[in-house]
């Protein structure tokens, strides 16, 4: 969130002939106690008859090609989901500044020692992790390489089809929305070429909003958790996964 919000002030300052600077800061506010984080740069900022319209899907400024649309309203996403609130400023003298409020907390994490605690033994249990972005493949195979997992990584369902073809896994984790062949059409070849993996496929992904992405999950009735990816849901979701495939 915090990169993507860097990147789009790093944008702005592109041809921009004035002062060019961005700031990061951070601080706790004390009657809320909650951590403020406030990114700003010295731009042109943010025309006013656009504003209300920035945290919109799709909605963007930029050419085309140049942007998705998709990444203040994921941000936005990101930090109701952690409780928290976002919102801009930008003033007459010109920059914008992005105001991000989260919840603070010094409290363990009890659902986080509940999960670990009733994880099933998952040591030597063979996992296929496919995503065609690098970070998140890492992210899960951090959390699952923790927990014992033996985890194979493929950045496409065509090299996901590749592996099937000499091993079997316990568990296979897919993205739904990759180039080429994506989720659908990897649910479709292991039906197709490796049916008894079939019961071992789930979903991690971020388009559970698409009628396509939700038509395709309703009939495919296979689990699938949503992004962005909590570790301690990552786990809980594998456990789950482990113990009915155990049953």
């Amino acid at each position: 969130m915090l990169i993507n919000l860097l990147v789009n002030a790093e944008q702005a300052l592109h041809g921009w002939e004035g002062h060019r600077e961005i700031t990061l800061s951070t601080r706790l506010d004390p009657k809320t106690g909650n951590i403020i984080v406030r990114v700003a740069d010295t731009g042109p900022g943010i025309p006013k008859e656009i504003l209300p319209r920035i945290f919109e899907p799709f909605f963007t400024t930029k050419e085309i090609g140049a942007g998705t649309g998709i990444g203040l309203s994921f941000c936005h996403r990101i930090v109701q989901s952690h409780g928290g609130a976002i919102e801009v400023e930008c003033p007459e003298a010109g920059g914008s500044t992005f105001l991000l409020s989260l919840p603070a907390s010094d409290r363990l994490d009890k659902q986080a020692e509940t999960a670990e605690d009733e994880l099933p033994n998952s040591t030597g249990i063979a996992c296929l992790v496919v995503d065609d972005e690098e970070d998140v493949r890492e992210l899960v195979a951090e959390v699952l390489r923790r927990d014992g997992f033996n985890v194979i990584l493929a950045r496409s369902g065509e090299e996901a089809l590749l592996h099937l073809q000499n091993r079997t896994f316990a568990l296979i984790l897919s993205d739904l929305k990759m180039p080429n062949m994506d989720g659908r059409g990897l649910f479709n070849q292991i039906a197709k070429l490796h049916p008894a993996e079939l019961d071992r496929l789930a979903f991690l992904t971020g388009d559970t909003i698409s009628p396509g992405a939700q038509m395709f999950l309703r009939a495919a009735k296979r689990p699938y958790l949503e992004k962005p990816i909590k570790p301690n849901e990552l786990r809980s979701f594998v456990s789950n996964l482990v113990v009915n495939s155990n049953t």
